[in-house]
C-alpha cells in the first residue's frame, strides 16, 4: 500500500521536517536537492543523517546545493565533509544557473520521496507555510517514483563537487551577484510593465483570465457580460 501525505508546517499540523527525516529511517541512497541549505536546516536533519550513515556502510547521501553567500552556509559544507569519512557523502553544486528544485528522495528497497516548495532551511522545514508531498510506494518500480528517480540521475551527472574555492567569500558573493543580476535582467522589465496602470491594447490575455465588462462571447465557453444595449 502506498504511504503518502501532505506536510505544510501549519494547516496540516505536520512539519515538512517530519517528512524529510522519514527518508533517513530506511537504508539506501538519499538525494537532497535544494536551492538553500542553511545551518538551521542542517541541524534539523543532522541526527537522522548521522544515524543513517552509521547504520550501514552501504548508505550514501548526495547533496546538491547552490553556493551563493545567501543560499548556503560554509558551516554545512564543513559538517558534511567531516561526516564523509569513507566517501559516502557527496556535496555537489550545479553551476549552470540557479538551483530551484526541492526534491528529497531515497532510492533502495524502501523507496520514498518528498517533493514540494520547502528548502533545507528551518524556515522551509518548520516555519513557513509550505507544501510538500511525501510519497512512499510499495516497490521501487512504481512509475511515479521512477519518474522522479529518472530525473535525479541526469541532474547529478551535470553537477560538480563543491570545493574549498567555492566557499571563499569573494567567490560566494560573486555567485550571489551573478544570480541576482541574471534574475533582474529577466524579471525587472516585466515587473515594471506589469505595474503600469495602462494596459496596451496589443497585450495578449491569458485564456484563463476573466472576461472584462463588455466582452462578447468568444465561442470558447466563456460567457460575455451583457452590454447595456443588449436586449
Amino acid at each position: 500500500m502506498v504511504d503518502q501525505a501532505l506536510f505544510d508546517n501549519r494547516l496540516t499540523g505536520s512539519l515538512v521536517a517530519e517528512a524529510v527525516v522519514r527518508l533517513f529511517e530506511a537504508d539506501g541512497t538519499i538525494y537532497l536537492t535544494s536551492g538553500y541549505f542553511t545551518w538551521s536546516g542542517f541541524l534539523t536533519i543532522r541526527d537522522a543523517l548521522t544515524e543513517f550513515l552509521a547504520r550501514s556502510t552501504d548508505n550514501e547521501v548526495y547533496v546538491v546545493v547552490a553556493t551563493g553567500a545567501d543560499q548556503f552556509s560554509r558551516l554545512v559544507a564543513h559538517a558534511l565533509w567531516e561526516l564523509d569519512i569513507d566517501g559516502r557523502v557527496h556535496l555537489l553544486t550545479y553551476r549552470d544557473g540557479f538551483i530551484h528544485p526541492k526534491l528529497y528522495l531515497r532510492d533502495g528497497d524502501d523507496p520514498a520521496l518528498v517533493m514540494g516548495s520547502a528548502n533545507l532551511t528551518w524556515d522551509g522545514l518548520g516555519k513557513n507555510l509550505e507544501l510538500a508531498w511525501y510519497y512512499a510506494p510499495d516497490a521501487r518500480d512504481d512509475p511515479i517514483f521512477q519518474t522522479h528517480l529518472a530525473w535525479v540521475g541526469p541532474f547529478i551527472a551535470e553537477c560538480d563537487p563543491v570545493t574549498p574555492t567555492d566557499l571563499k567569500r569573494s567567490v560566494r558573493l560573486r555567485r550571489t551577484t551573478d544570480v541576482w543580476l541574471s534574475k533582474g535582467r529577466i524579471n525587472v522589465p516585466s515587473m515594471i510593465k506589469g505595474a503600469l496602470p495602462i494596459r496596451s491594447r496589443k497585450t495578449p490575455q491569458s485564456p484563463f483570465s476573466a472576461p472584462h465588462e463588455g466582452d462578447r462571447d468568444t465561442g470558447h465557453g466563456v460567457p460575455s457580460h451583457p452590454r447595456r444595449d443588449d436586449p
